[in-house]
């Protein structure tokens, strides 16, 4: 009876070690997956995301790789492709710059190609934010959306305890060259869920004054 015991259990602990080998070798799977799904180049954005000067784009067409390439939008909005020549991407969106692409890749040199187009990295987009806040600089606006006022001062750590919230001024040049000022009370945004929170622009100047004691 003694050996059946201990035949029993040495049977359960084989049993115990090898299903847990299994599961270290299923996550050893998942683990190796995961990198490899890193290892993936290029950025989601969205097919309406505008293609600008200095962001760079990488191209792949299905089963062609001598016309794969990844190359920088140039201060002309042009890029230069195999076969096709130079190609005005900037001002286009993503979706309409696939298209444009596929289009003179299908009018002469391949049939129903296959195309995708990734943003490997963006053209740094940037507003200044001065005065009275913890960390005081230049702050990178997100390629693919907004970004507001109160997200941009979180950047910064905040508004210091001798700055006034109530009087935050924003200096912006519009489109045409304009320059206008604006002020902002950041309280309100804050604790009014009626006020709307600020979008900011590009080259957008904040400046957060000290409070007048």
């Amino acid at each position: 009876m003694k050996h059946l015991l201990s035949s029993l259990v040495l049977y359960l602990l084989f049993c115990i070690a090898a299903l847990s080998g299994q599961d270290a070798g299923a996550g050893g799977a998942d683990s190796s997956s995961s990198s490899s799904g890193g290892a993936a180049v290029g950025m989601v954005v969205g097919s309406n995301y505008v293609l600008k000067v200095s962001d760079v784009i990488e191209l792949d067409v299905y089963q062609e790789r001598d016309l794969n390439k990844s190359v920088r939008i140039e201060g002309d909005g042009t890029v230069s492709l195999a076969l096709v020549g130079r190609v005005k991407l900037a001002g286009m969106t993503v979706g309409e710059g696939k298209s444009l692409i596929t289009d003179l890749y299908n009018r002469d040199y391949l049939v129903d190609p296959q195309i995708s187009l990734l943003v490997v990295s963006f053209s740094p987009k940037v507003l200044h934010i001065l005065g009275s806040v913890r960390s005081p600089g230049v702050v990178n606006i997100p390629p693919d959306r907004d970004l507001t006022l109160t997200e941009a001062l979180s950047m910064v750590g905040g508004v210091t305890r001798m700055g006034n919230p109530r009087a935050i001024k924003i200096k912006r040049v519009d489109q045409d060259g304009s320059t206008r000022q604006m002020e902002v009370n950041f309280s309100k945004v804050v604790q009014d869920p009626d006020v709307t929170d600020l979008v900011l622009n590009e080259g957008d100047t904040i400046w957060v004054p000290e409070r007048i004691i």
